[in-house]
């Protein structure tokens, strides 16, 4: 009779070894007093788990009586044992569906591209309705900077090394002196996470959070995108017969750090440009790597003539063209200079098919070209958020210039009126206009959106939308200034998100009311 394999054992294994490792960094670091005291509360918290919410209390007595001074790194021990368990979890995930697609009989694994696939063939959608349907999808994932995620870049790293060193153990090919340096890496990292400050000794800056929220595009999503785009392209042949095209961008990345305004002040018009011109630096620096690798691995000569007269003489003709590329991207340190990615690169791409090396077109080179197409020169779209009332203050400092009414005591109808009119007729913003600090924040960012490069941002976010004249006055204020993002209304009250549908339904009524004016004299909602 067979056993059956414990498929969490490996799971409960790696827990228990990073458990260990940190009990003696704390026996090692802060002596054995802490080590006990974090013990016996594990212990108890264990012996509690699934029993009567009275074994739980018996956890609240220990507790309890800890002085602030050990209660504190108690907490510490135990916030980095969970984020240790965790990784491990995340491991094992992996490790997991590693282990699931090495059986070459085995199922499509629930939840696949290969599954939900074959789930809609068999519900009646012909492949190409689903072939149309992938290539055309737009998923966008936003980035905020929210105020409890405080982990430090510093530890996400250490993280990160802790996750790789995991993976790395887990070859069956690894000598005793190689398993053993792995597990001497990761007492290191563990030691060294336990000796960083958890959180910073101030509140991060605007730029600060972009920087650590941007961290996680080099961290993983550069790398994991065309990982998930190849594993959609593969489902995607098997479905249907049709290919994946290279510029296809099903998912796309947005963010709100650097761009939300919405009742914090530290977020001005300089802190969206420099938010933008970061990301771009950061897609920059990136690109420049991968053309680097690429210019390594095209060494080949033959090529289309398209290529050959684009890169002149050169013997190496891809090699030229991406060392040319190179440079551009190095010349686009500021980040509002523009470089065409995408021509050069598909231009590549075309001469090593045409020229017999299709299996070179389709690796590295493909990987760069669904980059381009996902993430851009920007790498991110950064959408701009601010309050409705911010932007009434705005319009009110504007009518009493303009005429001495005040656009706040207007009721609703008088304030769409005014603003359809003053698209129409394209009414500008009075340059010697009287206004207050926050009035003031208002109009510079609609200046610095206009200046922005276009392929940074993304959409404008009313908060508080109430009322259509709430949408009105971006548009109005983005055509004043010349910029033209998409505006997303927020229902974000019971009694608006029950008006939503009216309110949506009187906008757009006001809208295709001056449907009869040209369309380029009114920013899109």
């Amino acid at each position: 009779m067979t056993t059956r394999r414990d498929p969490h054992k490996p799971l409960r294994d790696d827990v228990s070894m990073l458990g260990g490792m940190l009990g003696d960094t704390l026996r090692t670091r802060e002596g054995p007093g802490l080590f006990e005291t974090v013990e016996r509360v594990r212990l108890i918290a264990k012996g509690a788990r699934g029993r009567d919410e009275h074994a739980l209390a018996s956890l609240e007595e220990p507790l309890r009586a800890l002085p602030l001074d050990l209660a504190v790194p108690v907490a510490r021990a135990f916030s980095h044992f969970l984020t240790l368990a965790n990784i491990a979890e995340q491991h094992h995930r992996v490790r997991r569906r590693h282990n699931y697609l090495q059986d070459p009989s085995a199922a499509p694994q629930a939840g696949s591209f290969a599954d939900v696939f074959a789930r809609l063939l068999t519900g009646g959608i012909p492949p190409d309705a689903l072939h149309d349907a992938v290539t055309s999808m737009r998923v966008e994932i936003v980035l905020t900077a929210h105020p409890t995620t405080i982990t430090r870049r510093t530890l996400a790293e250490k993280h990160l090394r802790i996750a790789e060193a995991l993976e790395r153990q887990d070859r069956p090919d690894l000598t005793a002196n190689e398993r053993d340096d792995i597990l001497d890496d990761l007492r290191r990292e563990i030691l060294a996470m336990w000796g960083t400050e958890d959180v910073r000794p101030q509140r991060p800056t605007p730029l600060e959070e972009v920087r650590s929220g941007l961290f996680i595009f080099e961290q993983t999503l550069w790398e994991a995108l065309p990982r998930y785009l190849r594993a959609l392209d593969r489902a995607l042949r098997q479905a249907t017969g049709r290919a994946l095209p290279r510029d296809a961008a099903p998912m796309l990345f947005g963010s709100w750090i650097g761009g939300d305004r919405d009742g914090n002040p530290e977020v001005t018009a300089d802190v969206t440009r420099e938010a933008c011109g970061i990301a771009r630096a950061i897609a920059a620096r990136l690109y420049a790597r991968e053309i680097d690798a690429l210019s390594s691995e095209l060494s080949v000569t033959a090529a289309s003539p398209e290529l050959r007269e684009l890169a002149g003489d050169a013997r190496e003709p891809y090699r030229a063209v991406l060392l040319t590329l190179r440079g551009q991207l190095q010349a686009a340190g500021a980040p509002h200079a523009g470089v065409d990615l995408h021509r050069p690169l598909e231009l590549c791409y075309r001469s090593l098919v045409e020229t017999g090396q299709s299996r070179l077109a389709e690796g590295r080179l493909t990987d760069v070209l669904r980059r381009v197409a996902a993430f851009g020169t920007s790498l991110v779209r950064l959408d701009v958020r601010q309050h409705a009332k911010r932007h009434a203050a705005a319009l009110d400092a504007i009518t009493r210039r303009l005429g001495g009414d005040s656009y706040l005591e207007w009721t609703e109808a008088e304030r769409q009126r005014f603003l359809l009119r003053a698209m129409s007729d394209r009414i500008k913003v009075p340059e010697d206009l009287p206004a207050d600090a926050e009035v003031r924040d208002v109009l510079a960012t609609f200046r610095a959106i206009a200046e922005i490069p276009a392929d940074s941002l993304g959409a404008y976010v009313v908060s508080m939308t109430r009322a259509p004249s709430d949408v009105l006055a971006v548009e109005y204020l983005q055509q004043a200034f010349g910029s033209r993002l998409r505006v997303v209304p927020l229902f974000e009250e019971v009694a608006t998100l029950e008006r939503a549908g009216d309110v949506m339904r009187e906008l757009w009524t006001a809208r295709t009311s001056t449907a009869s004016e040209p369309r380029d004299r009114r920013a899109p909602a």
